[in-house]
């Protein structure tokens, strides 16, 4: 594995990825068609997550890091907001990060309405790292999930709302793949992937929409008409 791989995780669900057995393009869409069911999958050791509280928002916000929150790489990025040095097979990496538009005023307005996950497929300790650069007093985020805490199947990391045990009525998921959680489609927002655009603003744009959602009884009927054209990808033969 390559540590771009090894660090950050997203480069292994890239719908670009050559599929090693037969040489064609990775297809997000077949492949959540095709995924065996839940109940034959053995669950990772996840940690227990601490129940809600009387002050828990009663609403569930999980969200993904590379290319939704930021974007890192080993390459020089230009003018990088951050940089740190994570280690590898006995080498020392130095990581650039950028931090996307409005990131940290989104985590702000998101946090009055929504108890918020992170969960990345990315190893713990570059992650950690990321989280303490957007989370440094430990506001936001109320639980952080890595790579340990995803299942493998077909050879990709997916992720599970069930370990969270919260309310998958109150749950909604953002991120840019959808088939990184291929069981809960229902409740997912499909990012756009962000890799340096200063002028993006999806993020503050998805602002006065999740806290309109939280207030609502089952997010998955007020998703489905967001995402109806991702179920008519998963609907075609």
């Amino acid at each position: 594995m390559n540590p771009d791989q090894c660090f950050f995780g997203y480069s292994t669900f890239s719908p670009v990825n050559k599929m090693e057995d037969d040489n064609r393009v990775f297809n997000p869409y077949t492949f959540i068609k095709n995924i065996p069911s839940q109940s034959l999958l053995s669950k990772p050791c996840v940690r227990e997550i601490p129940l809600k509280t009387r002050s828990t928002p009663e609403a569930t916000l999980v969200l993904d890091l590379e290319e939704t929150l930021v974007y890192s790489s080993l390459s020089m990025i230009a003018k990088a907001s951050y940089t740190f040095d994570i280690h590898f097979q006995d080498c020392e990496y130095k990581v650039y990060l950028i931090l996307r538009p409005y990131v940290k005023e989104f985590l702000n307005r998101m946090s009055k309405h929504f108890e918020i996950f992170v969960y990345t497929s990315a190893k713990k300790e570059y992650a950690e790292k990321i989280l303490e650069i957007l989370d440094s007093e430990k506001k936001s985020f109320r639980h952080r999930l890595y790579r340990e805490d995803c299942f493998c199947v077909l050879g990709h990391y997916v992720k599970d709302l069930g370990v969270l045990e919260r309310d998958l009525a109150k749950t909604v998921v953002l991120g840019t793949a959808p088939h990184t959680f291929p069981y809960h489609v229902m409740n997912m927002i499909p990012i756009k992937s962000w890799t340096g655009d200063k002028e993006d603003k999806e993020l503050q744009k998805l602002v006065p929409y999740l806290e309109k959602l939280s207030e609502a009884a089952d997010f998955r009927h007020v998703l489905k008409r967001r995402t109806d054209h991702l179920h008519r990808l998963l609907s075609e033969d």
